[in-house]
C-alpha cells in the first residue's frame, strides 16, 4: 500500500512562520511525504530567502520530493488553494493530501498520529489544533460531549459548530469521529473521485472545510480526529483571512453557511444524524443518548 502523504502548503510573505512549519515537518517520526509550495505572489520570492532556501534543499537531500509554484499575481487565497489542490492531484505521487496552514507548527508525531486514525477505517484525519494566541486548556476525554465538532443549530436559527478543540489539549489519546474536520487534515486522494474540493469555497475561506465535511458525509465516508495529534497555530485557525473587514466577512459566511446546509437538510433530511448513527465507535469510547437525542462520546472508565 502506498502511504506516501502530499503535503500542501499555500503561503504568502510569511517567510517565518513557513520556517517554523518546515522545521516541524522535517522532524516528524513519520518520513514517506513530499513537499508541495504554492508561493501566492509573495513581496519577495520564499526561495529566494536564503535559510528557506536551504531547508528546502536540505528536505531534498533526506529524500522528500519538493516542488515550489509561483504565482506572480495573486488571485486569491481561494484559488491559490484550488491550484494547489489540483496541481498534486495531477503531478504527486502519494495516495494521500495533507493540506497544511502555513503558522502552524506540528509535534513530532502529528503524521504518524494522523496515518494511525486512517488505520483506524476513517477517509479523513485531522489533529486538534491550539493556538498560540491565548494559552491552551487541558481537558479530559470523558468531557468530549457529543462528538467532536458537532454541528448544532442555535437559538438564532444559525448553524454552529462546537468547535471541542480549539484552544484544548487532551489529557488522554483515543480517536474520534467528528462532523468536521480542522486545518491541517489528512485524507485520501481517492474522495476527489466523489467529492470536489474548493469549488465552492466564499471570498475568504472560511467555510471549505464545512462544505467539503458534509459532502463527504453525504458520499459515505468517515471523519475521524485523533485527540493528541496537535498542530500548533500561531493565531486563530479561523484567521486566515487577512483582509480588515473580519467581521463584516464572519456575518456573510455565516449566511452563506446556513443557505448551504438547509439546501442539504432539504435535499437529504437530517444527514448529520444518520451519519452519527452509522458511525462505529472505537471499543474504548462509550456511546449513549443524551436528554436532546444527541449521541454522546465518553471514554470508558
Amino acid at each position: 500500500m502506498n502511504n506516501k502523504i502530499d503535503i500542501n502548503i499555500q503561503t504568502k510573505d510569511r517567510i517565518g512562520e513557513l520556517y517554523g512549519l518546515l522545521v516541524s515537518l522535517r522532524n516528524q517520526t513519520y518520513s514517506d511525504w513530499d513537499l508541495y509550495i504554492l508561493d501566492d505572489a509573495s513581496s519577495v520570492p520564499i526561495q529566494s530567502n536564503h535559510i528557506i532556501s536551504c531547508i528546502l534543499q536540505r528536505l531534498q537531500i533526506e529524500g522528500h520530493r519538493v516542488m515550489v509554484i509561483r504565482n506572480n499575481k495573486s488571485k486569491g487565497l481561494n484559488s491559490a488553494r484550488q491550484q494547489l489542490v489540483d496541481f498534486t492531484l495531477n503531478k504527486g505521487e502519494g495516495e494521500f493530501i495533507c493540506r497544511i496552514d502555513d503558522d502552524s507548527i506540528l509535534e513530532l508525531d502529528y503524521l504518524t498520529k494522523l496515518i494511525s486514525v486512517i488505520d483506524k477505517g476513517y477517509d479523513l484525519a485531522s489533529g486538534v489544533v491550539p493556538h498560540f494566541a491565548h494559552s491552551s486548556i487541558k481537558r479530559e476525554i470523558k468531557f468530549v460531549s457529543p462528538i467532536i465538532n458537532q454541528v448544532s443549530l442555535d437559538d438564532k436559527g444559525n448553524f454552529v459548530l462546537n468547535c471541542d478543540d480549539c484552544g484544548h489539549e487532551y489529557l488522554d489519546s483515543v480517536i474520534l469521529p467528528a462532523h468536521h474536520f480542522r486545518s491541517s487534515a489528512l485524507y485520501k486522494k481517492s474522495i476527489h473521485k466523489k467529492v470536489n474540493y474548493e469549488y465552492t469555497l466564499t471570498t475568504c475561506g472560511f467555510r471549505e472545510e464545512e462544505f467539503f465535511s458534509f459532502r463527504c458525509i453525504l458520499e459515505g465516508f468517515k471523519l475521524g480526529v485523533h485527540t493528541t495529534a496537535i498542530a500548533w497555530h500561531l493565531a486563530t485557525p479561523s484567521g486566515g483571512d487577512r483582509r480588515n473587514n473580519y467581521q463584516d466577512l464572519s456575518i456573510q459566511n455565516q449566511r452563506l453557511l446556513n443557505r448551504f446546509v438547509k439546501a442539504k437538510y432539504k435535499e437529504h433530511g437530517d444527514f448529520i444524524k444518520s451519519y452519527n448513527q452509522s458511525l462505529k465507535v472505537s471499543p474504548n469510547i462509550k456511546q449513549s443518548i443524551n436528554k436532546n437525542n444527541n449521541l454522546i462520546y465518553s471514554r470508558e472508565e
